[in-house]
Protein backbone atom coordinates (compact mmCIF):
# COMPACT_ATOMS: atom_id res chain seq x y z
CA UNK A 1 0.00 0.00 0.00
CA UNK A 2 1.19 3.43 -0.79
CA UNK A 3 2.34 5.67 1.73
CA UNK A 4 -0.17 8.89 1.76
CA UNK A 5 0.90 12.76 2.49
CA UNK A 6 -1.20 15.32 3.03
CA UNK A 7 -0.62 19.13 2.32
CA UNK A 8 -2.43 21.68 4.34
CA UNK A 9 0.03 24.59 4.25
CA UNK A 10 1.74 26.59 2.00
CA UNK A 11 2.69 30.16 3.58
CA UNK A 12 2.51 31.75 6.58
CA UNK A 13 -1.39 32.70 6.40
CA UNK A 14 -2.88 29.60 4.62
CA UNK A 15 -6.17 28.22 5.68
CA UNK A 16 -4.77 24.83 7.71
CA UNK A 17 -7.59 23.55 8.81
CA UNK A 18 -7.82 21.84 4.95
CA UNK A 19 -6.13 19.21 6.94
CA UNK A 20 -9.28 18.11 8.71
CA UNK A 21 -10.47 16.42 5.56
CA UNK A 22 -7.56 14.42 4.62
CA UNK A 23 -7.27 13.04 8.54
CA UNK A 24 -11.28 12.67 9.10
CA UNK A 25 -11.16 10.96 5.96
CA UNK A 26 -8.63 8.50 6.71
CA UNK A 27 -6.92 9.36 3.49
CA UNK A 28 -3.22 10.31 4.94
CA UNK A 29 -0.66 8.45 7.06
CA UNK A 30 1.68 12.08 7.59
CA UNK A 31 0.33 15.81 7.48
CA UNK A 32 3.10 18.39 6.01
CA UNK A 33 2.59 22.58 6.92
CA UNK A 34 5.02 24.66 4.78
CA UNK A 35 5.36 27.73 6.13
CA UNK A 36 8.61 29.98 5.61
CA UNK A 37 10.32 32.30 3.40
CA UNK A 38 12.79 34.95 3.95
CA UNK A 39 10.08 37.85 4.04
CA UNK A 40 8.20 35.28 6.83
CA UNK A 41 11.25 35.14 9.01
CA UNK A 42 11.82 38.72 9.15
CA UNK A 43 8.01 39.36 10.17
CA UNK A 44 8.96 36.83 12.66
CA UNK A 45 11.95 38.49 13.65
CA UNK A 46 9.81 41.62 14.42
CA UNK A 47 7.51 39.78 16.47
CA UNK A 48 10.32 37.92 18.05
CA UNK A 49 12.15 41.77 19.36
CA UNK A 50 8.63 42.77 20.58
CA UNK A 51 8.09 39.53 22.15
CA UNK A 52 10.64 36.88 23.12
CA UNK A 53 8.87 34.00 23.68
CA UNK A 54 7.14 34.43 19.77
CA UNK A 55 9.14 34.29 16.92
CA UNK A 56 7.13 31.18 15.35
CA UNK A 57 3.71 31.76 12.93
CA UNK A 58 0.23 32.13 14.56
CA UNK A 59 -0.57 29.25 12.48
CA UNK A 60 0.70 26.70 15.04
CA UNK A 61 -1.77 27.78 17.62
CA UNK A 62 -4.49 26.85 15.24
CA UNK A 63 -2.89 23.65 14.07
CA UNK A 64 -2.24 22.54 18.11
CA UNK A 65 -5.96 23.59 18.58
CA UNK A 66 -7.76 22.07 15.77
CA UNK A 67 -5.78 19.61 13.79
CA UNK A 68 -3.99 18.30 16.48
CA UNK A 69 -6.35 16.63 18.56
CA UNK A 70 -7.58 14.80 15.56
CA UNK A 71 -4.22 13.64 14.76
CA UNK A 72 -2.94 12.60 17.65
CA UNK A 73 -6.03 10.12 17.59
CA UNK A 74 -5.95 8.57 15.09
CA UNK A 75 -1.48 8.13 15.28
CA UNK A 76 -1.01 10.53 11.95
CA UNK A 77 2.25 12.86 12.66
CA UNK A 78 2.28 16.59 12.00
CA UNK A 79 5.39 18.23 10.47
CA UNK A 80 5.76 21.98 10.37
CA UNK A 81 8.53 24.08 9.92
CA UNK A 82 6.63 27.04 11.61
CA UNK A 83 8.66 27.10 14.29
CA UNK A 84 10.16 29.70 12.77
CA UNK A 85 12.99 31.41 14.74
CA UNK A 86 12.04 30.06 17.92
CA UNK A 87 11.06 26.01 17.21
CA UNK A 88 11.45 25.19 21.34
CA UNK A 89 8.57 28.67 22.11
CA UNK A 90 6.97 26.33 19.26
CA UNK A 91 7.06 23.45 21.50
CA UNK A 92 6.23 24.78 24.71
CA UNK A 93 3.19 26.56 23.32
CA UNK A 94 2.04 23.20 21.83
CA UNK A 95 2.65 21.45 24.95
CA UNK A 96 0.38 23.94 26.80
CA UNK A 97 -2.22 23.46 24.36
CA UNK A 98 -2.55 19.70 24.29
CA UNK A 99 -2.09 19.26 27.88
CA UNK A 100 -5.04 21.77 28.24
CA UNK A 101 -6.93 19.52 25.63
CA UNK A 102 -6.22 16.27 27.48
CA UNK A 103 -3.42 15.02 24.67
CA UNK A 104 -1.62 12.66 27.08
CA UNK A 105 1.38 11.17 26.02
CA UNK A 106 1.78 13.48 23.25
CA UNK A 107 5.40 13.81 22.42
CA UNK A 108 6.60 16.78 20.84
CA UNK A 109 10.10 17.19 18.89
CA UNK A 110 11.63 20.93 18.35
CA UNK A 111 14.42 20.95 15.87
CA UNK A 112 16.89 23.62 16.23
CA UNK A 113 20.48 24.66 14.90
CA UNK A 114 19.70 26.56 11.42
CA UNK A 115 19.67 29.84 13.28
CA UNK A 116 23.00 31.00 13.48
CA UNK A 117 22.85 34.69 13.86
CA UNK A 118 24.05 34.56 17.02
CA UNK A 119 27.43 32.65 15.85
CA UNK A 120 28.05 34.64 12.90
CA UNK A 121 31.22 35.89 13.82
CA UNK A 122 32.81 32.79 14.54
CA UNK A 123 31.18 31.34 11.40
CA UNK A 124 33.11 33.92 9.25
CA UNK A 125 36.43 33.37 10.56
CA UNK A 126 35.81 29.44 10.03
CA UNK A 127 34.64 29.69 6.19
CA UNK A 128 34.80 32.60 3.53
CA UNK A 129 31.27 33.57 3.17
CA UNK A 130 30.56 34.85 -0.76
CA UNK A 131 27.25 36.55 -2.24
CA UNK A 132 26.04 33.85 -4.45
CA UNK A 133 25.55 36.41 -7.33
CA UNK A 134 27.37 39.04 -6.94
CA UNK A 135 30.98 37.29 -5.10
CA UNK A 136 30.78 40.24 -2.43
CA UNK A 137 32.06 38.47 0.64
CA UNK A 138 30.19 39.06 3.85
CA UNK A 139 32.97 40.32 6.24
CA UNK A 140 33.23 43.34 3.66
CA UNK A 141 29.64 44.48 3.59
CA UNK A 142 29.23 47.98 5.20
CA UNK A 143 25.74 47.10 6.92
CA UNK A 144 26.41 44.68 9.26
CA UNK A 145 22.85 44.97 10.45
CA UNK A 146 21.33 41.50 10.38
CA UNK A 147 18.10 40.41 11.39
CA UNK A 148 18.05 36.64 10.91
CA UNK A 149 20.70 34.34 9.28
CA UNK A 150 19.25 30.60 8.86
CA UNK A 151 20.42 27.63 6.95
CA UNK A 152 18.65 25.59 5.00
CA UNK A 153 18.26 22.17 6.93
CA UNK A 154 17.40 18.90 5.27
CA UNK A 155 15.54 16.05 6.17
CA UNK A 156 17.69 14.10 8.58
CA UNK A 157 16.92 15.72 11.92
CA UNK A 158 13.42 15.15 10.86
CA UNK A 159 13.85 11.62 10.23
CA UNK A 160 15.06 11.30 13.41
CA UNK A 161 12.32 12.34 15.21
CA UNK A 162 9.45 10.65 13.54
CA UNK A 163 11.29 7.27 13.98
CA UNK A 164 11.98 8.47 17.82
CA UNK A 165 8.12 8.29 17.98
CA UNK A 166 7.01 11.96 17.86
CA UNK A 167 3.75 13.13 17.03
CA UNK A 168 4.31 16.65 15.71
CA UNK A 169 7.18 18.16 14.51
CA UNK A 170 8.06 21.60 15.12
CA UNK A 171 11.42 23.29 12.78
CA UNK A 172 12.95 25.99 12.08
CA UNK A 173 14.31 26.67 8.21
CA UNK A 174 13.87 23.32 6.81
CA UNK A 175 13.81 23.47 2.53
CA UNK A 176 10.74 23.46 1.42
CA UNK A 177 10.57 19.94 -0.04
CA UNK A 178 12.79 18.20 2.33
CA UNK A 179 9.40 18.23 5.13
CA UNK A 180 8.06 16.15 2.73
CA UNK A 181 10.74 13.69 2.00
CA UNK A 182 11.95 12.82 5.53
CA UNK A 183 8.47 10.94 6.73
CA UNK A 184 9.47 8.88 3.16
CA UNK A 185 12.54 7.69 4.50
CA UNK A 186 11.42 7.55 7.88
CA UNK A 187 8.63 4.74 6.35
CA UNK A 188 10.64 3.24 3.55
CA UNK A 189 14.04 3.22 5.30
CA UNK A 190 15.61 4.67 2.08
CA UNK A 191 19.51 5.19 1.95
CA UNK A 192 20.83 8.63 2.63
CA UNK A 193 22.78 7.55 -0.86
CA UNK A 194 20.02 6.21 -2.61
CA UNK A 195 19.44 9.67 -4.86
CA UNK A 196 16.80 8.50 -7.31
CA UNK A 197 14.75 7.69 -4.66
CA UNK A 198 15.81 10.91 -2.70
CA UNK A 199 15.10 12.73 -5.78
CA UNK A 200 11.82 11.23 -6.12
CA UNK A 201 10.76 12.06 -2.64
CA UNK A 202 12.07 15.73 -3.20
CA UNK A 203 10.05 15.90 -6.45
CA UNK A 204 6.88 15.00 -4.45
CA UNK A 205 7.70 17.09 -1.97
CA UNK A 206 7.96 20.38 -4.51
CA UNK A 207 4.79 19.64 -5.93
CA UNK A 208 2.90 19.68 -2.85
CA UNK A 209 4.62 22.31 -1.05
CA UNK A 210 2.04 24.94 -2.49
CA UNK A 211 -0.80 23.86 -1.70
CA UNK A 212 -3.63 25.35 -3.67
CA UNK A 213 -1.46 25.94 -6.73
CA UNK A 214 -1.35 22.34 -8.14
CA UNK A 215 -5.04 21.48 -7.39
CA UNK A 216 -6.18 24.69 -9.66
CA UNK A 217 -5.12 27.60 -7.96
CA UNK A 218 -3.45 30.40 -9.79
CA UNK A 219 -3.58 28.32 -12.82
CA UNK A 220 -3.14 29.85 -15.74
CA UNK A 221 -3.83 26.52 -17.60
CA UNK A 222 -7.25 26.23 -16.04
CA UNK A 223 -8.55 29.80 -16.64
CA UNK A 224 -11.36 28.90 -18.55
CA UNK A 225 -11.94 25.58 -16.89
CA UNK A 226 -12.01 25.30 -12.87
CA UNK A 227 -15.31 26.87 -11.61
CA UNK A 228 -14.02 30.48 -9.64
CA UNK A 229 -16.18 30.14 -6.80
CA UNK A 230 -14.19 26.79 -5.87
CA UNK A 231 -11.05 29.00 -5.91
CA UNK A 232 -11.96 30.27 -2.14
CA UNK A 233 -12.58 26.23 -1.08
CA UNK A 234 -10.16 23.93 -2.65
CA UNK A 235 -8.88 20.90 -1.51
CA UNK A 236 -5.18 20.40 -0.65
CA UNK A 237 -3.33 18.05 -2.15
CA UNK A 238 -2.10 14.60 -0.89
CA UNK A 239 0.58 12.06 -2.82
CA UNK A 240 0.83 8.26 -2.72
CA UNK A 241 4.40 7.15 -2.69
CA UNK A 242 5.62 3.69 -3.53
CA UNK A 243 8.30 2.44 -1.96
CA UNK A 244 10.40 2.86 -5.31
CA UNK A 245 9.83 6.90 -5.27
CA UNK A 246 7.23 6.94 -8.04
CA UNK A 247 3.94 8.87 -6.88
CA UNK A 248 0.48 10.04 -7.93
CA UNK A 249 -0.37 13.58 -7.24
CA UNK A 250 -4.30 14.28 -5.77
CA UNK A 251 -6.39 16.02 -3.95
CA UNK A 252 -8.94 15.31 -1.06
CA UNK A 253 -11.61 13.62 -2.10
CA UNK A 254 -15.03 14.97 -2.48
CA UNK A 255 -13.10 18.59 -2.52
CA UNK A 256 -13.13 20.95 -4.88
CA UNK A 257 -10.43 21.74 -6.99
CA UNK A 258 -8.66 19.86 -10.48
CA UNK A 259 -5.05 17.56 -10.58
CA UNK A 260 -4.40 17.59 -14.52
CA UNK A 261 -1.29 17.02 -16.00
CA UNK A 262 -1.57 21.08 -16.84
CA UNK A 263 -1.55 22.23 -12.83
CA UNK A 264 1.21 19.14 -11.74
CA UNK A 265 3.25 20.83 -14.68
CA UNK A 266 2.71 24.49 -13.82
CA UNK A 267 3.53 23.65 -10.42
CA UNK A 268 6.84 21.59 -11.35
CA UNK A 269 8.37 24.72 -12.91
CA UNK A 270 7.21 26.95 -9.97
CA UNK A 271 10.37 28.50 -8.75
CA UNK A 272 12.79 26.11 -10.83
CA UNK A 273 16.00 27.97 -12.23
CA UNK A 274 17.52 24.74 -13.38
CA UNK A 275 14.73 21.35 -13.64
CA UNK A 276 18.05 19.62 -14.22
CA UNK A 277 19.77 20.85 -11.43
CA UNK A 278 17.35 21.28 -8.66
CA UNK A 279 19.59 21.67 -5.89
CA UNK A 280 18.55 20.51 -2.40
CA UNK A 281 20.41 19.97 1.47
CA UNK A 282 19.62 16.10 0.86
CA UNK A 283 20.35 15.28 -2.91
CA UNK A 284 20.53 17.48 -6.49
CA UNK A 285 17.23 16.45 -8.29
CA UNK A 286 17.33 16.21 -12.37
CA UNK A 287 13.13 16.49 -13.31
CA UNK A 288 13.92 16.41 -16.97
CA UNK A 289 14.34 12.48 -16.80
CA UNK A 290 10.41 12.71 -15.20
CA UNK A 291 7.52 11.29 -16.94
CA UNK A 292 3.96 12.26 -15.88
CA UNK A 293 0.91 10.29 -17.12
CA UNK A 294 -2.70 10.57 -16.56
CA UNK A 295 -3.71 8.07 -13.49
CA UNK A 296 -7.72 8.69 -13.84
CA UNK A 297 -9.79 11.69 -12.83
CA UNK A 298 -8.14 14.17 -10.40
CA UNK A 299 -5.03 11.81 -10.38
CA UNK A 300 -1.36 12.52 -12.21
CA UNK A 301 1.50 9.82 -11.68
CA UNK A 302 5.05 10.86 -11.65
CA UNK A 303 7.87 8.24 -12.44
CA UNK A 304 11.48 8.71 -13.24
CA UNK A 305 12.91 11.32 -11.31
CA UNK A 306 16.60 11.35 -11.12
CA UNK A 307 19.25 12.40 -8.63
CA UNK A 308 22.78 13.43 -7.54
CA UNK A 309 24.77 13.40 -4.91
CA UNK A 310 23.96 16.32 -2.38
CA UNK A 311 26.24 19.34 -2.26
CA UNK A 312 28.81 20.05 0.10
CA UNK A 313 27.57 22.93 1.38
CA UNK A 314 23.98 24.39 2.39
CA UNK A 315 22.65 27.68 2.07
CA UNK A 316 22.51 30.33 4.36
CA UNK A 317 20.43 33.11 4.09
CA UNK A 318 20.79 36.48 5.83
CA UNK A 319 18.43 39.56 5.79
CA UNK A 320 19.63 43.07 7.00
CA UNK A 321 17.52 45.76 7.60
CA UNK A 322 18.24 48.19 4.61
CA UNK A 323 15.89 51.46 5.65
CA UNK A 324 12.02 52.09 5.33
CA UNK A 325 9.94 52.55 2.99
CA UNK A 326 6.56 53.86 1.84
CA UNK A 327 3.87 54.07 -0.49
CA UNK A 328 1.23 56.56 -1.87
CA UNK A 329 -1.08 55.87 -4.57
CA UNK A 330 -2.86 58.76 -6.71
CA UNK A 331 -5.35 59.33 -9.45
CA UNK A 332 -5.92 61.72 -11.73
CA UNK A 333 -8.54 61.97 -14.75
CA UNK A 334 -8.92 63.34 -18.12
CA UNK A 335 -8.66 66.06 -19.94
CA UNK A 336 -4.54 66.04 -20.25
CA UNK A 337 -4.05 63.26 -17.66
CA UNK A 338 -0.52 63.18 -18.49
CA UNK A 339 0.08 66.82 -18.00
CA UNK A 340 -1.30 66.45 -14.77
CA UNK A 341 0.88 63.01 -13.88
CA UNK A 342 3.83 65.25 -14.87
CA UNK A 343 2.86 68.03 -12.92
CA UNK A 344 2.45 65.50 -9.77
CA UNK A 345 6.02 64.16 -10.20
CA UNK A 346 6.85 68.07 -10.70
CA UNK A 347 5.56 69.06 -7.56
CA UNK A 348 6.80 65.86 -5.59
CA UNK A 349 10.01 66.74 -6.33
CA UNK A 350 10.16 70.24 -5.33
CA UNK A 351 8.36 69.39 -1.98
CA UNK A 352 10.69 66.44 -1.05
CA UNK A 353 14.04 68.59 -2.61
CA UNK A 354 15.57 68.94 1.02
CA UNK A 355 14.97 65.63 2.47
CA UNK A 356 16.90 62.89 2.02
CA UNK A 357 14.89 60.10 0.70
CA UNK A 358 16.96 57.73 -0.94
CA UNK A 359 14.65 56.34 -4.20
CA UNK A 360 11.40 57.53 -5.54
CA UNK A 361 9.95 54.65 -8.19
CA UNK A 362 6.95 55.86 -9.99
CA UNK A 363 4.63 53.77 -11.94
CA UNK A 364 0.92 53.58 -13.58
CA UNK A 365 -1.11 50.72 -12.12
CA UNK A 366 -2.70 48.81 -14.76
CA UNK A 367 -0.41 50.11 -17.12
CA UNK A 368 3.25 49.13 -16.94
CA UNK A 369 3.50 48.37 -13.09
CA UNK A 370 3.49 44.44 -13.95
CA UNK A 371 5.24 44.49 -17.41
CA UNK A 372 8.35 47.52 -17.24
CA UNK A 373 8.23 48.99 -20.28
CA UNK A 374 4.70 48.93 -21.47
CA UNK A 375 3.63 51.25 -24.19
CA UNK A 376 1.44 53.79 -22.23
CA UNK A 377 -1.72 54.86 -24.30
CA UNK A 378 -1.48 58.76 -25.56
CA UNK A 379 -4.78 60.04 -24.34
CA UNK A 380 -5.58 57.78 -21.39
CA UNK A 381 -9.54 58.39 -19.84
CA UNK A 382 -7.46 58.52 -16.17
CA UNK A 383 -4.01 56.94 -14.94
CA UNK A 384 -3.24 56.05 -11.20
CA UNK A 385 0.03 56.69 -9.62
CA UNK A 386 1.67 54.56 -7.76
CA UNK A 387 4.92 56.13 -5.97
CA UNK A 388 7.51 54.22 -3.56
CA UNK A 389 9.65 55.78 -1.88
CA UNK A 390 12.43 55.14 0.71
CA UNK A 391 14.86 56.16 3.52
CA UNK A 392 16.81 55.14 6.37
CA UNK A 393 14.64 56.56 8.74
CA UNK A 394 10.87 56.05 9.64
CA UNK A 395 10.52 60.35 10.37
CA UNK A 396 11.75 61.34 7.47
CA UNK A 397 9.08 58.78 5.57
CA UNK A 398 6.12 60.46 7.70
CA UNK A 399 7.66 64.49 7.43
CA UNK A 400 7.38 63.48 3.28
CA UNK A 401 3.80 62.35 3.44
CA UNK A 402 2.65 65.21 5.53
CA UNK A 403 4.42 67.75 3.25
CA UNK A 404 2.48 66.23 0.33
CA UNK A 405 -0.75 65.98 1.72
CA UNK A 406 -0.73 69.90 2.97
CA UNK A 407 -0.34 70.44 -1.10
CA UNK A 408 -4.10 68.73 -1.39
CA UNK A 409 -5.72 71.92 -2.74
CA UNK A 410 -2.63 73.00 -4.50
CA UNK A 411 -2.01 70.05 -6.86
CA UNK A 412 -3.06 68.61 -9.98
CA UNK A 413 -6.28 69.29 -11.30
CA UNK A 414 -8.84 66.48 -9.92
CA UNK A 415 -6.27 64.86 -7.95
CA UNK A 416 -7.14 62.15 -5.40
CA UNK A 417 -5.18 60.12 -2.94
CA UNK A 418 -6.02 56.90 -1.42
CA UNK A 419 -6.37 57.65 2.06
CA UNK A 420 -5.38 53.93 3.21
CA UNK A 421 -2.32 54.60 1.47
CA UNK A 422 -1.87 58.08 3.58
CA UNK A 423 -2.90 56.66 6.42
CA UNK A 424 -0.10 53.88 6.48
CA UNK A 425 3.15 52.72 8.23
CA UNK A 426 6.41 52.38 6.92
CA UNK A 427 7.65 48.99 6.09
CA UNK A 428 11.27 47.76 6.81
CA UNK A 429 13.03 46.86 3.44
CA UNK A 430 14.85 44.13 4.19
CA UNK A 431 17.74 43.17 1.90
CA UNK A 432 19.34 39.40 1.69
CA UNK A 433 22.68 38.36 1.59
CA UNK A 434 22.48 34.61 0.45
CA UNK A 435 25.55 32.41 0.29
CA UNK A 436 26.98 28.73 0.92
CA UNK A 437 28.30 27.06 4.96
CA UNK A 438 30.22 23.81 5.01
CA UNK A 439 28.00 21.49 6.31
CA UNK A 440 30.69 21.03 9.25
CA UNK A 441 29.46 24.47 10.68
CA UNK A 442 26.13 23.11 10.95
CA UNK A 443 24.65 21.15 14.04
CA UNK A 444 21.15 20.70 14.08
CA UNK A 445 19.47 19.53 17.28
CA UNK A 446 16.33 17.77 18.46
CA UNK A 447 15.10 18.48 21.80
CA UNK A 448 11.26 16.41 23.14
CA UNK A 449 8.95 17.29 25.21
CA UNK A 450 5.90 15.67 26.25
CA UNK A 451 2.52 15.45 27.53
CA UNK A 452 2.20 14.19 30.84
CA UNK A 453 -0.31 11.07 30.74
CA UNK A 454 -3.75 11.03 33.40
Amino acid sequence: MPYRIGSAQGFYGDDVTRALPMIEGGHVDVVCFEALSELTLAILQKDRLANPARGYTFDLKIIAEKILPLAFERGIPLITNGGGLNPLGAAAMVRETAARLGLGGLKIAAITGDDVLDRLPEIQVGDDLRHLESGARLADEANQNWVTANVYLGAAPIVEALQAGAHIVITGRVADPCLYLAPLIAHYGWAWDDWDRLAAGICCGHLLECTGQVVGGNSLALIDEIDPREMAQLGYPMAEVEADGSFVVTRTPETPGMVTLETVKEQLLYEIHDPAHYVTPDVVADFTTLHLADDGADRVRVTGVSGHPRPDKLKLNLARLEGWMRELIFTVGAPHAWTKVDQLQRMLAETWKDLPIERVHIDYLGMNSLYAGAPLPPDPLEVVVRVVFSAESQDVLKTAVRRIMANGLSGPAGMSVSGATVGGDPRAVVGLFPTLLGRDQVQPDIQYLAVASD
